[in-house]
């Protein structure tokens, strides 16, 4: 092992997840390469992506060796210290397959949750991976439902972490935000029923909503006679942070999750928060975090709730005072990223 660490990272190039990783370890000094089934500026690439259907029976899952070898091929010329993959079904199911280094994979959310129900293929290939892995990064919840699989593998928690110096408190607006995106899981439409129930009676609020996907213009159309309505698209991280910093309140309704980072950006800018009754949000509200529950499928109450919070002062006033500070200690980019780094210097060391 020479005097920096080189790892090879397997993950969609195109990916906040993936970029703002990558960035961190070369700040550190890593030497890093991104392997991706994704075609990327910052990577090398190595799809398309096969199907994981029934297709992969029928012919005996030729083209994802053919792939696992197009892969193995670019790391052996990269020749890394350590592989890491990211979401168990594509990259991490490659990552896990590679031969001759050190593994680790980070599961993400529905390929721990979703997939493994969807069909006995895709479970066995989520079981698959982790047992070929060396390690497995996840957060609590992911790593509670893999361990009712009783499998070997070691696991650590991780929940991403928060930059603070990005994600802070601003000069409150009357805003209340929506940044989760268009698609289903998100649950926008729900969103978009409430934002329009609360047009006229929350004249003075702006209704801001981020990101793209399938359902915007569904969502647009819902809300096309409200004035106080703003469709942002996709935006950047730092203007996100913008956004979350100076809202009065941030919606977080998915119908699953694992990683709700909305969560932990809204309270490390001071903003309270309404979340969907999932498990994932349920724990955050275990850890004491201001987020506030409504029923996941009905518009009504999550208005209802909207009400509740805005009109109580002492709600924002609380999260601004504690919020920051709670995000820091226990959930900082930089302390959660520190555990993964440990981790690859405690593999490296031991190979």
């Amino acid at each position: 092992m020479g005097s920096k660490l080189r790892i090879a990272v397997v993950a969609n190039a195109n990916s906040i997840h993936t970029i703002r990783w990558v960035k961190w370890l070369r700040k550190n000094e890593l030497e890093v390469t991104i392997f991706s089934l994704n075609e990327g500026e910052d990577c090398v690439y190595f799809g398309p992506e096969p199907a994981l259907d029934r297709s992969l029976i029928f012919n005996l899952g030729k083209n994802v060796r053919k792939t696992t070898s197009e892969l193995q091929t670019k790391i052996d010329e990269f020749k890394p210290d350590l592989v890491h993959g990211f979401f168990l079904i594509n990259h991490g199911m490659y990552a896990s397959r590679i031969k001759g280094y050190p593994k680790i994979n980070t599961a993400m959310g529905s390929d721990v949750l979703i997939a493994p129900e969807e069909s006995k293929l895709l479970s066995w290939i989520v079981k698959r991976t982790i047992k070929n892995s060396d390690s497995v990064f996840g957060p609590p919840l992911l790593l509670n439902k893999i361990k009712e699989w009783k499998l070997e593998t070691e696991l650590n928690e991780n929940v991403i972490g928060i930059n603070n110096s990005v994600f802070k408190p601003a000069e409150k607006t009357k805003s209340i935000v929506f940044a989760r995106g268009f698609k289903e899981v998100y649950n926008p439409l729900i969103v978009a029923k409430a934002f329009e129930s609360l047009a006229k009676q929350l004249e003075n609020f702006n209704f801001v909503l981020c990101g793209d996907g399938p359902l915007k213009t569904e969502s647009e159309r819902i809300l096309s006679y409200c004035r106080n309505v703003q469709f942002t698209g996709q935006i950047s991280e730092i203007e996100l942070a913008k956004i979350v910093g100076s809202a009065q309140l941030v919606i977080s309704p998915s119908l699953s999750d694992s990683i709700p980072l909305t969560i932990l950006e809204a309270v490390a800018s001071g903003t309270p928060v309404v979340a969907s009754n999932i498990p994932a949000n349920r724990e955050w509200v275990e850890r004491e975090l201001p987020v506030f529950l409504f029923e996941t499928e009905s518009s009504e109450d999550l208005a209802e709730k909207i009400l509740k919070v805005i009109g109580d002062d002492s709600i924002l006033k609380n999260t601004l005072e504690s919020g920051p500070k709670l995000v820091k200690e226990k959930y900082s980019w930089e302390k959660e990223a520190e555990k993964v780094l440990k981790k690859y210097q405690d593999i490296v060391t031991q190979k």
